[in-house]
Order: structure tokens, then sequence, then C-alpha cells
């Protein structure tokens, strides 16, 4: 029956006659199927061709915007640092200046005054965010967003958070961990540099591996300082948030917690579950902390920043 039928088509177009109606809707759509479909094929890979290279265009741009600041970042601190102990800086991070602590309870005064700054600056944010006037403009710049690895929302989506419990649980790290590791340092300009630039390295990390969604958080910023404590210090005793307070034997070595941290994050991004959390921010900055206390550490703070303070100098004396 089908090669008869074939045959009716052949005559019916060949004699003139109107071939059946099944047969013609059956020659339409095999010319359809091989004229269109080839064109279809191509035009679908080319578009998904542009679009992959036009990622790796703005993930390259974005890589480099992220290097670009942390140098700038590690440069500024060191020619911070210079100009504090030569007694020409004060402010926030210094002992001159505008200090908030004399207007603290005795028990704060001793807590460092650039962690009361970055827990301050984290708070606004906040409570910007619950403006609704404000949330176009947080949205813009305080986010990230992979598609536009900008500096602006690169760095104020370090300091942005939209719920109480994710602000309350950050600055609780933070609080715990800025004391010691600044006296680890030796100062607060090395403890800043260190925070932001796992910053930086927690959002190249997030648009690298999740492209789709947009992120906010210090949580990158303190998975690097968590990371560097933990390798230098791995003996150290750490609790958990929120939890030590009821259960103050139930600590762990800080090594052994930084561990379990990577290996939490490394299941979460493999999708064994879903917190809402990004796993690859995490990942980001704890990469850059471990980076930072196995060798990295000189090349940027000692070599970097006497480089930049080199040319500081031989600017201030042309000037």
């Amino acid at each position: 029956q089908q090669h008869c039928g074939q045959r009716i088509l052949v005559t019916g177009l060949r004699s003139g006659g109107r071939p059946p109606q099944p047969a013609l809707i059956l020659l339409r759509n095999l010319s359809r199927r091989r004229l269109t479909s080839p064109k279809s094929t191509y035009s679908s890979s080319s578009s998904s061709s542009a679009s992959t290279s036009s990622a790796g265009r703005r993930l390259i741009r974005g890589g480099v915007t992220c290097a670009g600041l942390g140098l700038a970042t590690f440069a500024v601190g060191r020619v911070s640092l210079y100009e504090r102990l030569k007694g020409t800086a004060g402010g926030l991070i210094g002992d001159g200046g505008l200090d908030v602590r004399r207007w603290l309870p005795s028990d704060w005064r001793h807590y460092p005054m650039h962690a009361y700054a970055l827990i301050g600056v984290n708070a606004i944010v906040f409570l910007l965010w619950q403006l609704p006037a404000a949330r176009p403009v947080l949205n813009r710049w305080a986010m990230l967003w992979p598609s536009r690895l900008g500096p602006l929302s690169l760095i104020g989506s370090m300091f942005s958070h939209q719920h109480w419990l994710h602000l309350l649980v950050n600055m609780l790290v933070l609080h715990s961990f800025a004391p010691a590791l600044t006296a680890q340092l030796g100062s607060p300009e090395e403890f800043l540099c260190l925070y932001a630039c796992s910053g930086l390295c927690a959002g190249f990390m997030h648009a690298a591996l999740i492209p789709s969604l947009p992120c906010i958080g210090a949580s990158g910023c303190l998975l690097g300082i968590f990371a560097y404590t933990a390798i230098t210090n791995p003996d150290a005793k750490v609790g958990l948030v929120l939890i030590s307070s009821l259960f103050p034997d139930l600590q762990f070595t800080a090594y052994n917690a930084f561990l379990a941290m990577v290996a939490f994050d490394v299941a979460g991004l493999c999708r064994l579950f879903n917190l809402g959390l990004s796993h690859a921010a995490h990942l980001g900055g704890s990469a850059f902390g471990t980076a930072y206390a196995n060798g990295l550490r000189p090349w940027l703070w000692l070599h970097w920043g006497d480089l930049a303070l080199g040319c500081w100098l031989r600017l201030k004396r042309a000037v």
C-alpha cells in the first residue's frame, strides 16, 4: 500500500492531476522539513555559540575587574598603613580621628574599630533594603549580577543582606574572628584587604559557576577569613554560631571545622541539597583565604605592597 501510494502521487504530479489531499500534506511536510530543518539547526547552534562566547567575554572582563580591584585594595591598604604609622592619617582604622568607642561601654572599647565600621555598614545597607524607594538602586548596585560584574556591584554585594537572620549570623562570625585575626596579621589594613579580596574572589566564583542567579552577602568575605585562621591556627577551638552559647562544650578544631564547611559547600554545589546558599561564593572566599595562607601573602602584602608604596612616595616627592 505504501508503494502504491507513492506511485499515485508521482503519476498525479506528472499528468497534472490533483494528488490526494493526504499525499499532498505529506509532500509539503517532507519538503518543509528538508528546507527548514538544516537552517533552524544552524541558527540555533550559531546563537548558542554566540551566547557562550558572549558569556565567556563577560566572565573574562569580570575576572580582570576582580584582579584589578584586588591589587588596588592591597596597594591602598599598604599605603594607608604607612601613612597611619607615620602619623599623618587617622580616621576609622587609626587611633585618632573619629573613634566612636569612647561612647561605648568599657568592656567593648578594646574591640577593633574597623570591625565596628564593617558591622555598621552592613547594618545600614540592611536597613536601606527595608525601604521600598531604595530597592531599585540596591538591586542595581548592591546585588551581584553575573551578567555584569561591575566594580560597584562586586563591592556593594559584600555589604548587602535582605534578611535579618542572614545579617545576624554573618556579623556574629565577623565579631568572633576580627580581633584575633587582626592581632595575628598585625594591622587592620591587612585584615580589610583580606576581607575585601575574599569577597571579590567569592563574587567571581559565583558568576563563573552559577551564572543564572544573583547573590548578596558577606559570607564569601568571612569564609576567606575563616580559611586563613583555620590553616594558620589549625588547633584553635571554634563553636557553632548561636549554638555555642547554649552548648559551650560543643567545639571543634578550626581545621576540622573548615574541612567540614568545604565538604558542605561542595555537596551543595553538586545539588545534593538546596538551602538557598551560594556555595560557589563560599568556595571562592575559602579558596582565596587558603591561597593567602599558603604563600600568596608575601607576594600581595609585601612585594606588591612595597611596590605600590614606592610609587606613592615617588609621587609625593614629585608633587
